[in-house]
């Protein structure tokens, strides 16, 4: 027999079958589990909820049966979906996409030996360099997916500078940003680490760690390049691409320089910017290591350098260059809505993927979450990823998603 009783009046050993709210407005993934104490009681009060819906035996147990019932609904086998694919890039495209970059390399690297010798950089060729580069992702924006695979990496300070302005832009319109903020993002990721024309070549190619007096020299590399932007009379150079390059390296924990402040008092871009810089520097070959796969590297930041940068930026990133990290809200181009809760490779999100399905076609909300089993996921069949808070859920919430199922709330 059910009934519905006010919170204060459970008693330990109730079990609950259903709450007034859905599972969306609290903690609790699953509207069945036994209450084993008072804390219990105290967290459903706190979620506010104000009536539960309990099975009570007739006549009632002393002590409720224990169950196995779990907060998620495995369901068997696995529905793939079935979406329209993007069209595929032309090699023509691709093809442009190396000639602007190729182009890029050379033009920064003009611009930064001017700026070594005269301190001075050809702010109105770099604008319009940027600007054709933006113009073409924006008219082709299925090439955005290739741009971090585009390109032969090395060491050099402006080849780093030319990847990032593209991984940049590519960013910047997945975001739906105006054409005029794109540039913007473009020239900031452009000119993010001109301050290291200033650093001794003997640091910057050295094949090997620094040691602490040189790492001391190359922390100076933001302040320089602060320094040299904002010397510039074009406001397109000496504002945020000048704000950029100064705060790039700083780090939600206090471990960034050269101010040691959080994310929380830079500019939203840097905090953007300084993901996609980490990213291309781990995925080029350096003089002092090879690089690293995309995977290892989106691994690498989520699960070990989550507390220095922004999460939300990593996950877009994530979803750029077509890998969805745990924990990673995807949405069809129905509307359906998953996280991915595993896959049978994790260091290489390969095999297959564990997913929780949270809303149904059309964004319609489940009635409770359902854990499934995928072959894949196709990259093309996502149209976009989320933050949880863009759906309304809270940390708490998520991290109770992460956690799988579970009978006590």
């Amino acid at each position: 027999m059910k009934k519905t009783l006010p919170v204060d009046m459970l008693l330990i050993g109730m079990k609950v079958v259903g709450l007034d709210k859905s599972w969306i407005e609290t903690s609790f993934l699953s509207h069945t589990f036994t209450i084993r104490s008072e804390k219990d009681i105290e967290k459903l009060q706190r979620n506010g909820v104000r009536t539960v819906t309990v099975e009570i035996e007739d006549p009632p147990a002393a002590v409720p049966k224990k169950t196995d019932d779990a907060s998620l609904d495995p369901s068997p086998g696995s529905r793939p979906i079935v979406l329209a694919e993007l069209p595929e890039t032309a090699p023509g495209k691709i093809r442009h996409i190396q000639s602007l970059r190729e182009e890029t390399i050379r033009l920064l690297t003009r611009s930064f030996q001017q700026a070594r010798i005269q301190s001075i950089i050809p702010s109105q060729e770099i604008r319009s360099h940027v600007r054709e580069t933006v113009t073409f992702l924006l008219q082709n924006p299925s090439a955005i997916n290739l741009l971090s695979d585009i390109h032969d990496n090395d060491d050099e300070t402006y080849v780093h500078s030319a990847n990032t302005m593209l991984l940049a832009a590519g960013f910047a319109i997945r975001h739906q940003m105006q054409e005029s903020e794109c540039v913007q993002w473009g020239l900031a990721a452009l000119l993010h680490d001109i301050g290291k024309i200033k650093i001794p070549d003997s640091i910057l190619k050295k094949p090997g760690p620094l040691d602490l007096a040189e790492w001391e020299i190359m922390r100076q590399h933001p302040v320089f390049g602060f320094q040299i932007l904002r010397k510039n009379p074009d406001s397109d150079i000496h504002g945020l691409p000048a704000q950029v390059a100064v705060e790039h390296h700083e780090r939600q924990n206090g471990t960034g320089y050269p101010h040691r402040i959080g994310l929380d008092l830079v500019h939203p871009v840097s905090r953007s910017l300084m993901v996609l810089d980490i990213f291309e520097a781990l995925t080029a070959n350096r003089v002092y290591r090879s690089r690293v796969s995309h995977q290892k590297v989106i691994h690498y930041l989520i699960n070990e350098y989550a507390d220095r940068v922004s999460v939300p930026v990593i996950l877009e990133l994530a979803s750029m260059v077509g890998i969805f990290p745990v924990g990673t809200f995807l949405e069809t181009e129905d509307g359906e809505i998953w996280m991915i809760l595993g896959y049978e490779d994790i260091e290489k999100y390969e095999g297959k993927v564990t997913i929780l399905d949270l809303f149904g076609p059309g964004r319609k909300l489940r009635d409770r979450p359902k854990k499934r089993t995928l072959p894949r996921i196709n990259p093309e069949s996502i149209a976009r990823t989320h933050d949880y808070r863009s759906l309304g859920l809270n940390q708490e919430h998520w991290e109770s998603l992460l956690k799988g199922t579970r009978e006590s709330p």
